[in-house]
Formats: structure tokens, C-alpha cells, sequence
């Protein structure tokens, strides 16, 4: 078999057992009858079983499984003796089926069984076994202490006892809850034990040995009242978690926090503390494992999650191998979490023992509550992992899962061709071995260069040359073997640029070939590359040159940082920037580069943007500020000018991200800040586009409004040239924001400049003289924009809108500051608001129709009609719906509106006439209509004019002009008319109106012709007015219809009369009364032939008359008896009823003694 591939529980259970000879028995104890107190009966003694020979032993037959060809993680050692010794005291002693299993350090192992016997075993011998707890039923849980001196055993009737693990002698009994619940699971917790029972409480055992007495005092942690717990693992002596059906819960000095789990509520909780990090809690249910971040800090503690995931099959135990957590899952598979999770060892052949619920229902009177009954049917009864190793139990015996070597995985999959898993578990490894198969497989990658074509084996080589420090072999061996492959060369400018090439920096020229390779596969690159190599590691004179030819100027400026700093690549840049590039993402000049250079240099950063000492920072940031306003050799200007020619917005927003940082901020932030704006006034003066000039314009202004710039004269008056000569709404304003600012104070020197002589302080003149003044320099320079803010700040009210339609282009501000002004001045003077607005509301309403209708009041009235009609736009008409909605569009106004709406949406004509009655004249609106040719609002004006016949020749010529839908919806229209107007109109009118209608139209719904049958006679409407086939049938079919109904209406009618009469004397229950005529004959009843027969509906006729024998209305058979009607009589008054009296009986008065009643 080979030794790299694991083997499978199937090939393991079915090898022959080793020789009973090879055993150690000679090390085993006596055992007698009297000592274990076995039972009298014909089978043998343990020790008699344990040291027979197997002869004629049955082997259950098993499926042959094969086995795994690829590398597994893991390797499997079943332990043959001791799970042969398990089955034999199973089988042959009535020790019961193994239930329980623990293994300590040193290659200790006991196995606790159903009938409560205790087997233990040292390196597969067994030494000791304890039957004396039988009667406390099954062993449910045992666990080793830390140094494996101390074993813990839990039984099913609640007993927990402590052993010595060398002798087997029993020191502490400890009984949980007066043996009402049964133990679940014990642990240690430092020197203490925590037990888990049936009741899902946690009890802390401490031991104790006071005058040389041992014993043990229980309390309860957590009651199983408040929330059943089903699962527990404790950190160390002071922190514990435990798990319920609901949430995670830490304890940790006598508090405690939870965080919910959820899941389906047949799944059960486990937890798992980590063994690389102790401050993370492993917790999983279902299908979902998650990371908790434990974080106990004096009085508090807090749960964070830090990861989530889902796996492929609920985990039912956790544990830790080698490092990697290990996951037991529903599917008995043992799955690795990470890399080899999708390669799970299949566990079920050994039947793994679970803590079925038989005991705790057996054993303790059915006392389990329900969340352990839940717990019994998932939760492992033997799996525990020690120096490494997991051990399982299971019905076929005791199994050994341990992690095999990493460098015999690595091997076995290089040779396979799995390079990639190869190089990641050699990445994992350590040790000089490592290191020597490291250096192996970089020399077997090199003699294949490409392997390295791939990206992953690529990064993974890489990787690994640098964990081994295999700098020499990465250049030496790989890159010259290899410096071929694109793949290669980007995965090494990666890593580069990663900072991993420090420790095994290549040499210069190495650095120089990769550059120029890279320059090659990804420019971009290049310079980062650069940026990032060490000095020492480049050839500047080489590498200055190659990126100057290839145009990659970053690389310039990294190169020139390296050597210079910052400044020096800002120094270095200035030459190559061109003026015309236009800046932006597509700059193919040094602008960007100059500009990353200069951001790297005011933020105190290096080469490739690392970040300086902090003792070096100030000094950096200093010799910034200062190279980048001195003048350079070349073209004798400054960084600050070449960068403002180049990309004034970028130069600018770099000044406002370091406005808060030291150079210009401190003690001489305010004086670097004047000297970057004198230096930008002086070069903004230069630049010959006005969107340039702005910028500078309005990041000056800013600083002055913020404060941020003290207000120097020289500066205030600098930017107000700029102001004045630049041209544009930015500029405007800026001038604006200066012009309103306070007066300027006296100059500010600089440190070591000649002293400025101060100018006496003058008197502040009053800010209406002031704007006065700036407005005079306004008009001179003709800017209107400055010119109205400044008159609507001097109240000169007859000039401000005139100076505000000047302006060409206004913007949207430029309009919300004009209504906010108009809507301010409406409130203080209504009449002098409507006299300035007079001329020009046609034009506000151009502007903001619906804005200038909330401005209109009701003494515009006189003014509305002439300015609506002089407004020839749709504007015109929003601004008359506004006025509509509020109720001010009235009389001329109204006129005008609507001979917009005519001239401009005939459609929406009529619609406004229906909506809005009255409003209009109908003389008035039709005169309008046919002036304006609107057609459509033509039969609606003839209508409301009282002239209906020509409102419907206008509809049927526009019928017969329009096509489709529009002509069926004009007939509608002309349907209504006619159905609208026939009822109060003469017979004649309406009938000539139906007339010509139906002579239109070819086709018409049956109920509109009913309504036309009303004025037309039907062979009229039929053979006279119909001329299309379709119409007259249409007609026909509708008065015959109409005919029917009539008549159908009537037989119902009768017919619910008729049954109601029936019904009603069937229910009051009336006697025979035959009175009246015949219903056949019509002549008297009770005459000659006296003989009647009656019906159900008090009818009656003669015997003779009846024929049919069935009433003559609803058809019911009329019954056979006959009814002689009996002479006359008088009528005999009858006798009085007699009436009932009541007799009330009242006692006499009685006397008192003194005689009154």
C-alpha cells in the first residue's frame, strides 16, 4: 500500500489481527472474580477472554471500498488490540457495547461501556478495569484532565466519580441534582471539572483535599430552567461557552453573554475553541459555521462574528488536527476545513458510537427534558483529540485519525503533476526539510517554464521563494529560465509592488530587464514597479532613460524621489509637462506625474507614496512648499506655474486637500497660504482660458470668506484685477463675494522679508458709499451680473431687472436669486413690484412661468390679457393654468388664454370649455374658435350657443375628414350629442339629427339605436333614413329586440303577480270563498247550474266551463271537488263575547291603638 495514500476503515477492519503474542500481556494486573464482583455464571472472566486465542471468530462481511488516488491529508491507524479487547468484553463478560471514549497524553485511553464498566488502556495494553459502579448504569462521558494524572466518569443515574489514571483507584463521588438527572458530558476547566446533565444544567465541581481528606463541592453555573443546554467546551478555568437550541452563551466571571444560533430544531449546536487564536469561538448548527470573536475585558464582554460560512452537511462534532479544524458531519464524513474541504474521509465503516438517548430514558425514569431528547440521536459518544490525533470510537472497534506530513503530501503531488496543491502545502511547512524540497521544486518549475503560464503556480512560486528566503534561486534560476512567460514577469511586478521583494531584492540588472519586459505586458505597471524596488535594486542612470523614451513619467518621478525625495521628482518632472495636453485621464505628458509628485511631497510621503519618518515629515513638507514655488532652471517657472498651465481645477483641489496639514497648518500656516496665493495670482493672470482663471479665482475667495486667508490688500486687490478681467458667472460671483467682504487689513510679512511700512488706518467708509463705488468699477466693466446684485443691494429697483436681462445665459442661481428678490419685493411694495414688472413679465414668464404665476396678484388683472397674448410658447400656457388653479384667470385674461390654447393644442380646447363653464362668453368662445380655425372646439361652442344641429354638422365634417380611431371616436362624440340633446329639443330637431347621424355613420351599437327608435318610426328608420344594409339591420334587430322585452316583461310580470297571490293566501292560510264571474264564461257564480270548482289562486269557474282542468294563468292543475254554492241567507247577528273582569280584593283599614287608619 502506499504510505501517501490513506487507507480506508474498510482495508483497515478487514487486516488480520497481529499475533496475541506481540502483546504485552505480561503487564496486565490479576484479575479475580471477588475483586470486579462478576457475576457467577459460565462465562468466562475478563481476563480470561482478553487473554484467549480467536478461534472460528465470524467476520461480518464488508463491501470492498477502494481507495483514495489522490494525497489525503489525513492518515488512519486502527487500533487493532484495543478494539479487539473491546469486543471481546463485550461479547464474552457482559461488559455491554462500548458507549463512551477519552484519551489522554502518553498514549492513554479508556473506553466506558453500556453496563458501566471502565477499560483503560496504555499504549493498547489494557491496565486497569473498574466494574464498580454497575448499578449507576451507563458510562455516558469520560475525560482526561491536562496532564492526563485524573480521569472523570459520568453515569447515567447521575454519578460523576474521579479516578487515578495510573491505578485505576476511585478518590470522588459526586452525585448532580439528588440523582434526578443523568450525566451528559464532563470536562475540565483548570483544576475543576464542569458537568452537562440531562436537565441541560451546568454544574462546576471543584476538588478539594483539607486535612488530607479528598472531596468535592458542586454548584450550578447555569439552570436548565432558563435554557436547556446541549453543548459546553470550556477555554481554560475561567471562560466557558455553551450552547442551547436558541443562542451561544459565554460565561466568564460570573457574567454572561449570548448571541442567537438559529436552526432547524432537530439539529443540535457544537462548539470548538480555537487553537491557533484563543479569542475566537468556533460554533456551527445545521448548515451554516460561523467565527465568534470573544472579547472579555474587565466587566464586559463582547461576541462579534467575524466569519460565516456554509458547508455542505450539518457538523455534529469540531475539534482541532494539526491546525486545521476538523468537522465530523452528519454524512459520517471527516472533512478539513480550507483546501482539502471537498476531500471528506468517509468514517461510516467503523460505525460511529452516538449518545443515544437508552440511557438517559432507561437509566434515569424518563426524567430527560426535550432538548435531550434531541441531543441523543446526533451528538458523538466517543470522539476526542489528544497530542494531535482524533480518536473515534465505533461498533467495529477504536480509530485513529492523525494529520500526515506535509512534505510527503508536497512530494506525492508534485510527482503526481498537482503543482498547485504542492506548492500551497510547502508554503505551509516549515523546517530545514522544508526548505530543502523548496529549493527541489524551484528547480524542477525552472527546467518547466511553462508551468509558470498559469497564474496561480505563477503567484505560488513566487510565494514560496520568498517564505524560504530563495532569493537567490527566484533570480538566478527561475527568472532566467523563465523571464520569458508574461504571466511570470506580471506576478513578479506584482509582488514588487506589494512590498515582498525587499528581503530578496534583485539586482540592477535583473531590476532593468523586468522593467523592460513589463513595459512590454502592462505599461501601467512599470511605474509602480519602479516606485517600489529599493534603490539598490535599480540602475537610475538606465532606468531614468528607458522611461523617459517610453513616456512612463511616473517611473521619472519614482526614480528622481528615490534619489532626491519628493522635491527632487517635482525638479526633475517640470520639463516634461506640456502646456496643450489639457490634463484629465487622457494626459500623456508629466502633468499627472508632476502632480502625483507634488501631493506626495506636501503629504510627507516617499518614493512609490511610503510614508517618511515622522521626524522627517516637517523638513519634507517645507522643502515641498519651497520647490514648488521657486522657479526651476528650466523655463524659469515654478512647480505651482507648470501645474496651473497644465490642469488648474487638479493643482487647485490639491491645495484644498493639504490646506489642513502641516505646511499650512501650524504656526506659519497663514503665511505659506499667502505666499501659495500671491503665487497664484501671479500666475493666473498668465493663463489665457477663463474657466482656468476661475478656479483660481474661486479657491482664492474661499479661503478669504472661510478665513482661512488673512485679508491682505495685496491679495484682495490682485483678485479683484483677476476678477475684473475674467469673464464668466464663476468670476461674477467671486468679484461679488469680494466685493462684499469687510474692509482689508494692513499686510501681513513674511518671515525675513523687509518690513512693509503701514499706511495710517482710514476710517471705514459706510457700505452704501463702498457699493456704490464697486458698483461704478461694474459698469465700467461692463458685467451685469455684478451690476444687478449690486443694485438690488442699493435699492435701486428701476435698474435691476433691466440689468438682470443682460446678463446673457443667466443660470439657474442666477434665477432663483432674481424670484427670491421679486417675491421679497412683492410683500414690502406690491404696487411698485408691479410697475417694475410690468415690461418685462413677459419675460419672467419665459423664465418661470409657474414661479411668476405665485408672483401675480390681482392688480396685474389689467396687464394679463395684453402680455398672454403677446407670449407665443407653451410657457405662456403654463403660466395661464397656474392662474387657473388659483382662481385669478378671469375675463380678458381667460380670452387670450384660450385663444393660446386654440392656436397652439386645438385638441385641449374643448376640454377647458367642459371644465371650465362659464368662464367664457359662448359667443364669445366661437368667435375665438373660428377665428383660430380650431375645428375640434367648434361643436362644443355651437352646443353652448344653443344650436345643436350645426354642432353636429361640425362633428360629422370632422368625421369625415378624420380616419380610424380618430373618426370612431368622433362618432361617439356625436352619439352623445344626440342622446344629450334629443330630450329637450322638438320631436322634428331630434329626429333630423338622429337622421342625419345614422345616414353618417355606417355602423352603431344597438342601444344608441334604440334610442333613435324613440324619435323615428321603425320603417322610417329602417327603409327612408338608412342607407348602409348594416345600420338598417342594426335598427331592425334593435326594435325587434325592444318589442320582445316589452312583451317578455309583461309575461314575467303577470306571472310573479300571479304566484305571489298564491303564495300569500297559502301562507294566511285562507278558506275556500268562490265569489265573483267565471273565469272561463264570465258569468255570475252561484247561478242556475250552481256547480264551481276553485283553484289554488282563488279562482273559480264553472264544472260545465272547465275543460282543460288546469288554471288558465299559471298552468296548475285545478283539483276535482266540486263546490255547491248554498242559497243566501240573512246574516244572523251574533252573540256579545263575553268579557273577562277582574276582581281585586282589598282588606278593611285597621286602626292603631290610637285610632287613626
Amino acid at each position: 500500500m502506499d504510505l501517501l495514500k490513506t487507507p480506508s476503515v474498510q482495508s483497515l477492519l478487514d487486516s488480520d489481527l497481529e499475533s496475541v503474542g506481540s502483546l504485552q500481556y505480561m503487564d496486565f494486573e490479576e484479575l479475580d472474580e471477588v475483586e470486579y464482583a462478576l457475576p457467577t455464571s459460565e462465562a468466562p472472566t475478563l481476563a480470561e477472554v482478553l487473554s484467549a486465542e480467536d478461534e472460528g471468530e465470524e467476520k461480518i462481511p464488508f463491501k470492498p471500498v477502494e481507495e483514495p488516488s489522490s494525497c489525503s491529508a489525513v492518515q488512519i491507524d486502527f487500533l487493532q488490540a484495543v478494539s479487539q479487547q473491546i469486543i471481546q468484553a463485550q461479547e464474552r463478560s457482559s461488559a455491554g457495547t462500548a458507549t463512551a471514549l477519552s484519551v489522554g497524553a502518553n498514549g492513554k485511553l479508556t473506553v466506558g461501556t453500556a453496563h458501566g464498566h471502565l477499560l483503560t488502556f496504555f499504549e493498547q495494553t489494557l491496565r486497569w478495569v473498574c466494574d464498580s459502579n454497575t448499578d449507576r448504569g451507563a458510562v455516558s462521558c469520560v475525560a482526561y484532565n491536562q496532564d492526563s494524572t485524573r480521569l472523570l466518569a459520568g453515569y447515567a443515574r447521575g454519578l460523576i466519580c474521579q479516578y487515578d489514571s495510573i491505578q485505576g483507584i476511585v478518590l470522588r463521588r459526586v452525585t448532580l441534582g439528588g440523582e434526578i438527572w443523568g450525566t451528559l458530558r464532563v470536562t475540565w476547566a483548570g483544576m475543576s471539572g464542569l458537568a452537562l446533565d440531562t436537565g441541560g444544567s451546568v454544574w462546576l465541581i471543584k476538588f478539594s483535599r483539607p486535612l488530607g481528606v479528598r472531596s468535592a463541592r458542586s454548584s450550578c453555573l447555569f439552570s436548565g430552567a432558563r435554557g436547556e443546554v446541549v453543548a459546553m467546551a470550556a477555554r481554560d478555568a475561567r471562560i466557558l461557552a455553551l450552547a442551547t437550541l436558541s443562542r451561544v452563551i459565554i460565561v466568564a466571571g460570573g457574567r454572561a453573554a449570548g448571541v442567537r444560533l438559529g436552526g432547524p430544531p432537530d439539529t443540535l449546536p457544537v462548539l470548538a475553541w480555537s487553537d491557533t487564536d484563543e479569542r475566537v469561538l468556533v460554533c456551527g448548527r445545521a448548515k451554516t459555521l460561523q467565527w465568534l470573536a470573544v472579547n472579555v475585558t474587565g466587566s464586559s464582554i463582547l461576541l462579534r462574528p467575524v466569519h460565516r460560512v456554509e458547508l455542505k452537511s450539518s457538523p455534529l462534532w469540531l475539534g482541532w488536527l494539526g491546525g486545521n479544524l476538523a468537522i465530523f458531519d452528519a454524512d459520517e464524513n471527516l472533512r478539513l476545513w480550507g483546501d482539502d474541504y471537498d476531500k471528506p474521509l468517509d468514517l461510516s465503516q467503523i460505525e460511529p458510537v452516538y449518545a443515544s438517548a437508552f440511557f438517559k430514558g432507561l437509566w434515569t425514569d424518563g426524567r430527560v427534558s426535550r432538548a435531550m431528547c434531541m441531543a441523543g440521536g446526533s451528538a458523538l459518544g466517543g470522539a476526542c483529540v489528544a497530542e494531535g490525533a482524533l480518536a473515534l470510537l465505533g461498533r467495529r472497534g477504536v480509530l485513529r485519525v492523525r494529520p500526515r506530513d506535509l512534505l510527503a503530501r508536497a512530494q506525492a503531488s508534485m510527482c503526481s503533476g498537482r503543482h498547485a496543491q504542492a506548492l500551497r502545502l510547502l508554503c505551509s511547512a516549515q523546517g530545514p526539510d522544508a526548505v530543502e524540497l523548496a529549493n527541489s521544486f524551484i528547480i524542477n518549475i525552472s527546467e518547466r517554464p511553462h508551468l509558470l503560464s498559469n497564474k496561480v503556480l505563477a503567484d505560488l512560486a513566487i510565494k514560496l521563494c520568498l517564505k524560504f528566503n530563495l532569493g537567490e534561486e527566484l533570480w538566478s534560476c527561475l527568472w532566467e529560465q523563465c523571464a520569458g512567460e508574461k504571466v511570470f514577469v506580471e506576478a513578479l511586478g506584482e509582488a514588487a509592488v506589494r512590498g515582498e521583494l525587499y528581503d530578496a531584492a534583485p539586482s540592477p540588472d535583473c531590476s532593468q530587464e523586468l522593467i523592460e519586459r513589463l513595459a512590454d505586458c502592462d505599461p501601467g505597471l512599470v511605474e509602480r514597479v519602479v516606485a517600489s524596488l529599493p534603490l539598490t535594486s535599480l540602475d537610475p542612470h538606465r532606468s531614468s532613460v528607458f522611461t523617459r523614451d517610453k513616456g512612463l513619467w511616473r517611473g521619472v518621478g519614482a526614480i528622481a524621489a528615490a534619489l532626491g525625495g519628493s522635491s527632487g521628482a517635482m525638479k526633475e518632472l517640470v520639463g516634461y509637462v506640456d502646456a496643450s495636453c489639457g490634463g484629465g485621464a487622457s494626459c500623456r505628458c508629466a502633468g499627472g506625474a508632476l502632480l502625483l509628485a507634488a501631493a506626495d511631497a506636501l503629504g510627507g510621503r516617499g518614493a512609490g507614496g511610503r510614508p517618511l519618518p515622522d521626524h522627517a515629515r516637517p523638513s519634507a513638507r517645507h522643502d515641498a512648499l519651497h520647490t514648488l514655488l521657486a522657479e526651476t532652471e528650466r523655463g524659469g517657472r515654478s512647480p505651482l506655474h507648470v501645474l496651473c498651465a497644465h490642469d488648474a481645477r487638479a493643482c487647485v483641489r490639491l491645495l484644498e486637500q493639504s490646506a489642513r496639514e502641516p505646511p499650512f497648518a501650524g504656526p506659519l500656516g497663514k503665511q505659506n497660504r499667502l505666499r501659495v496665493a500671491r503665487a497664484l495670482l501671479a500666475v493666473a493672470h498668465q493663463l489665457q482660458e477663463p474657466d482656468e482663471r476661475a478656479e483660481i479665482l474661486e479657491f482664492i475667495t474661499g479661503q478669504l470668506s472661510t478665513g482661512a486667508l488673512p485679508g491682505d490688500r495685496e491679495v484682495l486687490s490682485g483678485a479683484k484685477e483677476l476678477a475684473a478681467c475674467t469673464a464668466g458667472e464663476r468670476a461674477d460671483r467671486a468679484w461679488l463675494a469680494l466685493l462684499l467682504r469687510a474692509p482689508a487689513t494692513p499686510a501681513v510679512s513674511l518671515p525675513g522679508a523687509p518690513a512693509v511700512p503701514l499706511a495710517p488706518a482710514a476710517p471705514a467708509p459706510a457700505p452704501r458709499p463702498q457699493l456704490a463705488a464697486h458698483r461704478a468699477a461694474a459698469a465700467a466693466a461692463t458685467r451685469p451680473r455684478v451690476l444687478w446684485r449690486l443694485d438690488v443691494l442699493l435699492d435701486n429697483h428701476a435698474e435691476a431687472l433691466p440689468r438682470f436681462f443682460e446678463i446673457e445665459n443667466p443660470s439657474a442661481a442666477d434665477v432663483d436669486e432674481l424670484f427670491e428678490y421679486l417675491a421679497s419685493r412683492t410683500e414690502a411694495d406690491c404696487v411698485g413690484a408691479k410697475k417694475q414688472m410690468e415690461d418685462y413679465l413677459s419675460k419672467l414668464i419665459e423664465l418661470r412661468p409657474r414661479a411668476t404665476a405665485a408672483l401675480v396678484t390681482d392688480q396685474f388683472s389689467d396687464i394679463l390679457s395684453t402680455t398672454l397674448s403677446t407670449i407665443a410658447s407653451d410657457r405662456a400656457l403654463e403660466f395661464a393654468d397656474c392662474l387657473l388653479e388659483t382662481g385669478r384667470l378671469r375675463g380678458e385674461a381667460a380670452a387670450a388664454h384660450f385663444r393660446n390654447l386654440c392656436a397652439r393644442r386645438p385638441a385641449a380646447a374643448s376640454a377647458f370649455l367642459e371644465k371650465n363653464p362659464g368662464m367664457l362668453r359662448p359667443e364669445e368662445a366661437l368667435a375665438i374658435v373660428r377665428e383660430t380655425g380650431a375645428r375640434e372646439a367648434e361643436p362644443a361652442c355651437l352646443e353652448a350657443t344653443g344650436d345643436p344641429g350645426a354642432a353636429l354638422d361640425a362633428l360629422l365634417n370632422l368625421v369625415s375628414d378624420a380616419e380610424g380611431e380618430a373618426e370612431a371616436g368622433l362618432l361617439r362624440l356625436a352619439c352623445e350629442l344626440c342622446t344629450r340633446v334629443a330630450p329637450g329639443v322638438p320631436a322634428e330637431t331630434a329626429g333630423g339629427m338622429w337622421a342625419r347621424l345614422l345616414k353618417r355613420a355606417e355602423s352603431m351599437p344597438p342601444a344608441l339605436l334604440l334610442e333613435a327608435a324613440a324619435y323615428l318610426p321603425p320603417e322610417q328608420l329602417a327603409a327612408r333614413v338608412c342607407s348602409a344594409p348594416l345600420v338598417a339591420q342594426a335598427a331592425l334587430v334593435a326594435v325587434s329586440g325592444q318589442r320582445g322585452a316589452w312583451e317578455c316583461a309583461a309575461r314575467v310580470a303577470a306571472r310573479e303577480a300571479h304566484e305571489a297571490l298564491a303564495l300569500a293566501l297559502a301562507t294566511a292560510r285562507r278558506g275556500v270563498a268562490v265569489r265573483g264571474r267565471c273565469t272561463r264564461c264570465g258569468r255570475e257564480l252561484g247561478a242556475a247550474d250552481g256547480a264551481c270548482r276553485t283553484t289554488h289562486c282563488a279562482r273559480a269557474c264553472h264544472v260545465s266551463c272547465d275543460a282543460g282542468g288546469t288554471c288558465a294563468v299559471c298552468g296548475a292543475r285545478v283539483p276535482d271537488a266540486v263546490v255547491s254554492l248554498p242559497p243566501s241567507r240573512t246574516p244572523v247577528p251574533s252573540a256579545p263575547t263575553p268579557q273577562d273582569h277582574s276582581l281585586q280584593l282589598v282588606a278593611p283599614p285597621r286602626p292603631d291603638l290610637e285610632g287613626i287608619v
